[in-house]
């Protein structure tokens, strides 16, 4: 019997240690059933709501305070339609204690949808609603105001879609930049400091074959940009009656100016002589600069817009004569050995090339501060240029030592040998090729953004209602701007200019009326920018009146100053007096009573994509 009395014993003690842990969990239990009765009061969606318009978020008021932000923080909230969950966005307190509300951050899909919800205290609960969204009918096309119908989803129905051009553009834009520099260097080689290369048959011949394919590149630059532009094929743009689209942008009214210089120059340039006749003279440096000056207006976009121009065409101007000098030199004045004209053509350029290269290299540093400022490492665009700039200064050191053998090396000459040809073709040749690949990265950078130049609006124009510009400490600089400006769904366009760098982005809309809701938007731009929300995205502002804003952000030190302003929401029964929707103050008169309906305030926080 001894040997069960510590078997015994052991049981006793583990069957205790069963009474006090179930009586413990038991009396946990009956205090959390007890805590937990909070419950939902009213949701949006209401539970067995059916639903036509997705929604932005889901709301839930409890009829009992849920405990604070560390609560709902902790809180269980799930959705899923036909038991797929769709995401949510953390929880967010409404101010009056009682509302929840969350973020959709995917579309909701249609079908039985159920909503879980569980708080830390022990309550918990559930509803259901349908949804049952109706699909888009219509696609914007790329062409402003028009619009194509389809029905996505449907056999045998397709999106319309605009071409894929980007490469092919690129290309053509590449082998233009080249052709064009040819003959506009070319010219300009000729008339300063080779007069007596008219007299050769190889020099005409050269600009011949530089004019066709000028004019050809041009033309084929011009029916892709159409193409694109207008979102059809290529096909139907080979006519030039069909290109109406590059009329609505600046590159493109540039890129048919840019032709039409071209082929009066090719005009002059096809008997070489004409380009040194008197009365051609003034007409010729006239087509010249028109060329240089279309140049300007491909990118008119970025701070100092003006100034940017001028640096363009002087840019382009100086690149142009740089590679067309170099393309003359190397195709023509290097065809073979030759008397003492030759000779004084490479002396003319190797004393006005050091002045052309200085000059292409400040204008490119003050185009390059103007639209990238100092992102040139944390930008695409950026670390293209830093690409170019290594190539140009390859292309520098091989130009110094071709300068330094002809200046010094050829001192002597009187004629051109076939030992000098030999020497030279090489070494110009690797110039020439560097030179093109300068012009392959310029054609590059044409299809990105820099920082500081914002995403071109390819939709129709927008006249905004209201538009607010507010500009506080440390470069902080926003523009918000809102239409139609009435009750109900609504448009908003947030537009960052400063500083370059963001974090934490938020614009937070509050009505003065407080039976309303407002809205926290975070905004996704981390520098210069654009944000645009649309009218269809659920962003509904329902309070007629004054409407207070607050624009907040973090810059690379610290915290930004909060920049404030107002604007006021028409409801068609309210006369407003404002001078302008602005930072002046407001004043309203009411004609007829405000809704009666009292709805405690929630905040709900939305994200916009980026404009474009």
């Amino acid at each position: 019997m001894s040997e069960w009395l510590p078997f015994s014993e052991t049981m006793r003690r583990l069957f205790s240690f069963l009474l006090v842990f179930v009586g413990t969990f038991t009396l946990l239990a009956g205090q959390a059933s007890a805590a937990g009765d909070n419950t939902v009061e009213s949701s949006t969606p209401a539970a067995g709501e059916i639903i036509t318009l997705a929604p932005t978020q889901i709301q839930l008021r409890f009829t009992q305070p849920v405990g604070g932000a560390e609560a709902v923080a902790q809180m269980g909230l799930v959705l899923a339609c036909d038991n797929k969950i769709t995401n949510l966005a953390s929880p967010q307190l409404g101010s009056d204690g009682v509302t929840v509300s969350a973020a959709l951050t995917q579309v909701l899909a249609n079908g039985n949808c159920k909503v879980d919800w569980a708080l830390p205290d022990g309550s918990a609960g559930s509803f259901t609603f349908t949804s049952n969204v109706q699909a888009t009918t219509t696609v914007p096309d790329t062409v402003p105001g028009v619009t194509t119908p389809t029905i996505p989803g449907l056999p045998g129905s397709e999106v319309k879609t605009a071409p894929r051009l980007g490469g092919p553009i690129g290309l053509v834009r590449w082998l233009s930049f080249f052709f064009v520099s040819a003959l506009f260097g070319g010219i300009v080689f000729i008339r300063l400091a080779w007069p007596e290369g008219v007299e050769y048959p190889v020099t005409e011949r050269y600009f011949r074959q530089v004019v066709i394919l000028a004019m050809l590149s041009l033309y084929l630059l011009m029916v892709l940009m159409s193409a694109r532009e207008a979102g059809t094929g290529i096909g139907s743009t080979f006519s030039p009656t069909s290109w109406g689209p590059l009329l609505e942008i600046n590159e493109g009214r540039a890129l048919l100016l840019r032709f039409i210089a071209v082929g009066v120059m090719g005009f002059f340039a096809w008997i070489t002589e004409r380009v040194l006749f008197e009365t051609y003279g003034v007409v010729t440096i006239v087509v010249l600069g028109i060329i240089a000056l279309t140049y300007g207006f491909d990118r008119v976009a970025g701070r100092g817009v003006i100034i940017g121009i001028v640096i363009a065409v002087l840019h382009m101007g100086f690149i142009a004569t740089w590679v067309g000098s170099i393309s003359l030199i190397w195709r023509v004045v290097l065809h073979g050995p030759g008397s003492s004209d030759l000779v004084d053509a490479l002396r003319g350029w190797a004393r006005v090339a050091t002045f052309i290269m200085s000059a292409v290299v400040v204008t490119g540093v003050a185009q390059v501060a103007r639209i990238d400022g100092i992102s040139l490492i944390n930008s695409g665009h950026g670390r293209v240029i830093i690409l170019k700039s290594l190539v140009v200064a390859g292309m520098i050191f091989v130009s110094a030592s071709i300068r330094q053998f002809i200046l010094r090396g050829m001192e002597r000459a009187k004629s051109l040998n076939d030992k000098v040809v030999y020497r030279l073709k090489r070494p110009v040749g690797v110039e020439l090729s560097l030179s093109i690949v300068v012009l392959a990265t310029s054609s590059w950078l044409m299809a990105m953004r820099p920082p500081y130049v914002l995403l071109a609006d390819k939709g129709p124009r927008v006249a905004y209602a209201i538009v607010q510009d507010l500009e506080g400490d440390d470069d902080f600089k926003v523009r918000l701007s809102v239409t139609p400006g009435n009750v109900g769904a609504n448009r908003m366009l947030i537009e960052l200019f400063g500083p370059s760098r963001i974090q934490n982005f938020t614009v937070k809309l509050t009505p003065e009326n407080p039976n309303f809701s407002g809205f926290t938007i975070n905004v996704p731009i981390t520098r210069p920018g654009g944000a645009l929300l649309e009218a269809d995205s659920g962003f509904q502002l329902r309070a007629p009146g004054v409407w207070k804003v607050e624009v907040t952000g973090v810059s690379t030190i610290g915290d930004l100053q909060v920049l404030t302003t107002q604007f006021v929401i028409a409801d068609g029964v309210t006369v407003t007096t404002v001078p302008k929707q602005g930072l002046q103050a407001v004043t309203t008169t009411t004609t007829a009573p405000a809704a009666t309906t009292t709805v405690p305030p929630a905040v709900a926080t939305t994200t916009v994509p980026p404009a474009g």
